[in-house]
C-alpha cells in the first residue's frame, strides 16, 4: 500500500524556504541551516513586546514557530535594536559564546540575517507585520536592493 503526504501550502513554503537558504548561503548541512534560522529568529524574538509576538507567531508555519519561540526565558529582557548592525552584533557576540559558532565573521552573520529575513519576508511576509523598527526595515530593504 501507497501513502501519500499531503503537504500543506505552508509545508511546501517551509521546504522551498530551506532549500533556497541552503542554496543561497551554500551549505550542505540542513541542521546548520536550521540552527542559523533559530539563532536569527531568536534574536528578532527578543526585540519584539509580546504583542508584537504573538503577531509573528500566528503569521509563521508551526516548524518556523517552534524556531521562534526556541531557548525563549520567561525573564528574557526586550532588546532595542533599532538598526541592521545592532542586531548583526547582537546575534554574533551571542554566537561565539556557543561551542559550536554558526558564523565565521561579522560580515557572514550579516550576510545570513540578510538572506535569513528576507527569505522569511518572501515566504511568509513577516515583514509586512511591521513589528520591527522602521530604521531595522528599511535597512533591509536597502540593503537587498544593493544585492540586485
Amino acid at each position: 500500500m501507497v501513502s501519500s503526504l499531503a503537504f500543506t501550502n505552508q509545508d511546501e513554503q517551509s521546504v522551498r524556504f530551506f532549500k533556497e537558504v541552503k542554496s543561497n548561503l551554500g551549505l550542505r548541512s540542513t541542521k546548520k541551516i536550521v540552527r542559523i534560522v533559530r539563532a536569527i529568529l531568536s534574536q528578532l524574538r527578543r526585540t519584539l513586546s509580546p504583542e508584537q509576538t504573538n503577531m509573528v507567531i500566528k503569521t509563521l508555519p508551526s516548524l518556523f514557530q517552534l524556531l521562534f519561540v526556541a531557548n525563549w526565558r520567561y525573564d528574557d529582557t526586550q532588546q532595542s535594536i533599532m538598526h541592521l548592525d545592532e542586531l548583526v552584533d547582537h546575534l554574533y557576540k551571542e554566537d561565539r559564546k556557543q561551542k559550536k559558532s554558526l558564523f565565521t565573521s561579522e560580515v557572514d552573520t550579516l550576510n545570513s540575517v540578510i538572506l535569513v529575513i528576507t527569505k522569511l519576508d518572501k515566504f511568509f511576509g513577516i515583514l509586512g507585520l511591521n513589528v520591527f523598527r522602521y530604521s531595522l526595515t528599511q535597512e533591509l530593504k536597502q540593503a537587498v536592493a544593493q544585492d540586485a
